[in-house]
């Protein structure tokens, strides 16, 4: 045996896995040809067939092409069936040690003409709901690119995952906003050790990719490396279950830039809908230019996450909205209007900014979002350490809190620099600022005009401020 082959059988026994019982497959042996134009749906079906009976124990190889993907089949919604029911490309179940490899220039890409939204049942033509609408009958479904289901020690890398959703014919809405049904990029439902690493994931009719898991007695150990995730039409990452989430140098951008759009058209939504969300690391991210906000979380039991040198650039929208407990983030960059923070009772509760930087930037010539850099009423322990703030042309600052709250309560910034370059009306105010207590902490007001217009801080009275020393202002 050459030492190569025995190093690589030691590795899959190490692994769990003996080397005799390993598979490794082309799409191409399934019959697949990725030429761009053969619809190649049934060999990953196959593909997805043969991997599933064997519980994982291999790997998918996927070669340079373009593989046409996905199927819908008219059902007129007997049976219990959507209207026009869709079939998932890769539905992998139960299985473990498993790889899909794509090489460089593998790409997965919808074929056009799809229908996406409600449907007549009877005649397959658009039906146009009127408000609140859900009747399975009359939907129109794609369904899932990559859907890992139940399954441990699985890694998807090196493909790009075109929904190509711009071709599809539209119905009227379904659900309670926008088009809520299933087409996703990447689905992960209750599965652990998930590694997605080098996608390319967009322009889906849902979103880029979902992770849905139940809370389990051990860490999900799911990874989201060097991937992009752009131009689906409601996010780019829902994460509405789970527990130990790392993703590091992501991208997460124009989402809803495409063809349609459905809300909240977030790049990141975390909601915890399918379980509780927590601890989530989020580094070196992008979340730009979506039409909702750069990143939401506002619903269900989420708490818990960090971001360290990530960028937000909202632009339509918001590009902070938490109101969570336990989100912090470090060494962000911060364009446009963050609202909110967490209504925090503890310290460890509390929604910081640490070392980060906050300006109404203009993104490709598009002011940002909103008519304040930070914008937050009656939200306790909020926190700005060593941050600077930066308003061009905006108001710094909309933040009131009660007076009667302890000065560990307020708002809290410690060791900032704030610049404003506006000047504004007459006795009109540069920023609300009532309930803060601040130390350290310097004011630069650099328009000429700022001091004679009496562009100052709206502070009401003392009582709602603590000033613990070492603050200063400057006028220019």
């Amino acid at each position: 045996m050459k030492p190569y082959v025995f190093f690589f059988a030691f590795f899959l026994l190490a692994s769990g896995v003996h080397a005799q019982n390993f598979s490794i497959r082309t799409i191409t042996s399934f019959g697949a040809k990725g030429d761009g134009k053969t619809n190649d749906q049934a060999a990953f079906e196959l593909a997805a067939q043969f991997f599933n009976n064997r519980k994982g124990q291999g790997k998918l190889v996927i070669p340079k092409g373009v593989y046409i993907v996905g199927k819908q089949e008219f059902t007129r919604g007997k049976n219990g069936k959507p209207a026009f029911e869709g079939h998932d490309v890769l539905h992998l179940t139960n299985v473990k040690n498993f790889a899909i490899e794509g090489a460089k220039g593998a790409t997965l890409k919808y074929t056009p003409g799809l229908k996406f939204g409600s449907f007549e049942p009877e005649t397959g033509l658009p039906y146009v709901a009127k408000g609140y609408f859900v009747n399975w009958a009359y939907a129109a479904m794609i369904g899932h690119c990559i859907f890992i289901d139940q399954s441990e020690n699985v890694t998807v890398s090196g493909l790009e995952l075109d929904g190509n959703s711009k071709t599809f014919v539209l119905g009227g809405s379904y659900g309670d906003v926008g088009r809520q049904l299933p087409h996703y990029g990447v689905f992960i439902q209750n599965s652990r050790s998930v590694n997605i690493k080098t996608v390319w994931a967009h322009h889906f009719a849902l979103d880029g990719i979902c992770v849905a898991n139940k809370a389990a007695e051990k860490d999900d150990d799911i990874e989201i490396n060097d991937s992009r995730f752009e131009y689906n039409s409601r996010q780019g990452l829902s994460w509405i279950g789970g527990n130990d989430l790392k993703v590091k140098n992501c991208a997460f951008n124009h989402t809803g830039q495409g063809a349609f759009n459905s809300a909240p058209g977030a790049g990141v939504d975390i909601e915890a809908e399918y379980g509780p969300v927590k601890n989530g690391k989020f580094k070196n991210c992008e979340f730009t230019n979506n039409k909702g906000c750069a990143l939401v979380a506002d619903s269900g039991n989420s708490s818990d996450c960090e971001f360290e040198s990530c960028t937000f650039w909202g632009v339509e929208n918001w590009s902070v909205w938490v109101n969570k407990p336990g989100f912090t983030f470090r060494k962000c960059n911060l364009y446009g209007s963050i609202v909110h923070g967490y209504n925090a009772s503890t310290e460890k509760e509390a929604t910081k900014f640490i070392d980060c930087w906050f300006e109404d930037k203009a993104y490709q010539a598009k002011e940002p979002f909103g008519n304040f850099l930070i914008e937050s009423n009656g939200m306790r322990r909020v926190s700005f350490i060593n941050c600077t703030m930066v308003a061009n042309k905006k108001k710094l600052f909309w933040l009131s809190i009660s007076p009667i709250l302890k000065p560990e309560e307020k708002y809290q910034f410690d060791g900032c620099r704030i610049i404003s370059k506006a000047s504004f009306a007459p006795h009109d105010y540069s920023a609300i600022f009532r309930g803060v207590r601040y130390r350290n902490t310097t004011f630069e007001f650099q328009n000429p005009k700022a001091k004679l217009n009496g562009n100052g801080l709206n502070d009401c009275c003392e009582a709602f401020n603590v000033d613990a020393g070492g603050n200063k202002t400057i006028w220019k």
